[in-house]
């Protein structure tokens, strides 16, 4: 259930952040136009009055003035953003000061040839 809201929330939020906002109400405004325009003059004019662009309503209007106010934001926004630059810091990887070789013997590798036991053991 959570996974299902977790997306539906996500799928929301991209749709907000691409301007899908804007698509819903034109839908809205083109489905509408074309109910009104087809009632008083038929399906065809309907349809060709819609979708010619020189019939636009009041809600096209609106749409296409407010997508054009949210352009022009956008642009003064990236234009006064501030760069913050932050000092970096140096690091250097430097070796030991002391260093231990050890030697491995042929003595520590002895017990690692012989085979398991059979049966294996079992845990009590």
């Amino acid at each position: 259930m959570r996974s299902r809201f977790g997306i539906l929330l996500s799928s929301l939020a991209l749709l907000q952040i691409l301007g899908g906002h804007w698509a819903a109400l034109q839908v809205t405004a083109w489905v509408g136009m074309l109910v009104k325009y087809s009632q008083a003059e038929g399906l065809k004019v309907g349809i060709s009055k819609t979708f010619d662009g020189k019939h636009p309503c009041d809600l096209c209007v609106s749409i296409a003035k407010n997508t054009q106010t949210e352009k022009k934001q956008g642009a003064q926004l990236d234009a006064a953003k501030i760069y913050l630059v932050a000092s970096t810091q140096g690091w250097a990887l430097l070796p030991p000061h002391v260093f231990w070789c050890l030697r491995s013997t042929t003595a520590s590798l002895v017990g690692c040839g012989s085979s398991p036991p059979v049966p294996p053991p079992r845990a009590s």
